[in-house]
């Protein structure tokens, strides 16, 4: 009987702990895209931080999946024991700040309403185009948009 709990609960960890950190079983990498974005709040939380930000531009050519500029939008990234050891902290995003992403559309709107996942930034104010599977910071200067030179680096 105990060998009947114990496989019981290693089925049930097994099934559960992959979920949690399955991205692409909750966000739609089929449907990524690029837009630009002002910053209205940073939240450097566990276990996975958020900005709230409001659309500002969706470049030509970018399939948006019905996002609207004027929108809010909460976009969550990457761990925050990574984010921070990259250097990230509570100034990285201050209200104000223009950036560029890279973001995943939520396949079920009732787990993630109004939430993107971030899959690359360009942060001009602070210099850096990071890249979420790539789990690094790219210096950058502010002369352009750069990120669109980053996507292939991005692992789904």
């Amino acid at each position: 009987m105990a060998r009947l709990i114990t496989l019981t609960i290693l089925l049930l960890w097994s099934y559960s702990a992959p979920a949690h950190h399955s991205v692409i079983g909750i966000y739609d990498d089929q449907l990524r895209f690029i837009a630009e974005v002002e910053v209205r709040e940073f939240e450097l939380i566990s276990p996975h931080p958020l900005i709230l930000v409001e659309v500002t531009a969706i470049p030509e050519g970018q399939d948006a999946s019905g996002i609207e500029v004027g929108e809010t939008w909460t976009l969550e990234m990457d761990n925050l024991r990574e984010l921070t050891a990259l250097g990230m902290h509570d100034a990285t995003f201050v209200p104000g700040d223009q950036i560029v992403v890279a973001v995943d559309p939520s396949r079920h709107t009732r787990y993630r309403e109004n939430t993107l996942y971030i899959r690359a930034i360009e942060h001009p104010r602070e210099g850096f185009v990071y890249l979420h599977n790539v789990r690094d910071l790219v210096s950058v200067d502010d002369s352009g948009t750069h990120l669109p030179e980053y996507m292939h680096r991005i692992n789904n």
